[in-house]
């Protein structure tokens, strides 16, 4: 398994989907079961072997992400204030005093929740980063798995995955959806910063700019992780969440 020393815990972002439940409260803060969604991420980055950094952001309502984090007493953490709306590619160039580019880092949504089915998603993400194979390593769900997902009423995805490859493509019909854990080489964020992309861009550039004319997105991969995820895109989504974890 490759050694992951680094993490990134997205949480800047607005939830604008879960108003009113974020007018006052970052998403990421939004307790399920008596604890924050991010606190969830956090305890497994604290069993994962080798972590030392967790980079966690925080734009919106960033001074609630900050007191949370320093109430967590946690050495590991990094607290990445920004001061204007960045996106995820853009939040990791703006952290990157704090991140070695050298490494791959892996990244996590600040509104993911899963439940491990007997072993760490985590470490299954780890163990199938190739650096020789992919810049991007995405941990994926099939889209009827991911509890709460819109696509499983309107039957659709993010890719078509078959033998550990990730295809967009407009004829077929897309099988999985992208969970919000990822592993990436950082070393594209420079090469983007290079071309002069901006300071607000999303990760989701890269895997548009990977799609080649066959469909099939080049240095960019997936693995399908084994947990049950919850995704907890709207108010009532929060109830489905706890009668289901």
């Amino acid at each position: 398994m490759t050694q992951i020393t680094q993490s990134f815990i997205f949480a800047a972002g607005r939830g604008e989907r879960m108003m009113p439940l974020t007018t006052n409260l970052p998403k990421p803060l939004i307790k399920i079961k008596n604890k924050s969604i991010i606190d969830y991420s956090i305890e497994k980055l604290d069993r994962l072997l080798g972590v030392q950094k967790i980079i966690i952001n925080g734009f919106y309502l960033g001074e609630q992400i900050g007191d949370h984090i320093e109430k967590l007493g946690n050495p590991k953490i990094i607290f990445s204030r920004e001061t204007e709306k960045l996106e995820t590619a853009g939040g990791l160039l703006f952290a990157k005093d704090k991140i070695d580019f050298n490494q791959p880092i892996l990244t996590i949504n600040g509104d993911v929740l899963w439940q491990e089915n007997g072993v760490s998603d985590l470490e299954l993400i780890c163990r199938n980063w190739n650096p020789q194979e992919h810049d991007i390593l995405l941990g994926l769900k099939k889209t009827p798995d991911y509890l709460g997902y819109d696509g499983n009423v309107t039957g659709g995805g993010d890719f078509y995955f078959e033998n550990g490859k990730l295809h967009k493509n407009a004829d077929q019909k897309m099988t999985h959806v992208f969970v919000g854990i990822q592993i990436i080489n950082p070393k594209i964020l420079l090469k983007a910063e290079e071309d002069g992309i901006g300071k607000c861009f999303s990760m989701s550039h890269f895997y548009r700019s990977a799609v080649d004319q066959n469909g099939i997105l080049q240095r960019v991969s997936g693995v399908e992780l084994s947990g049950k995820y919850f995704h907890i895109g709207t108010p009532d989504a929060v109830k489905m969440t706890e009668e289901n974890l």
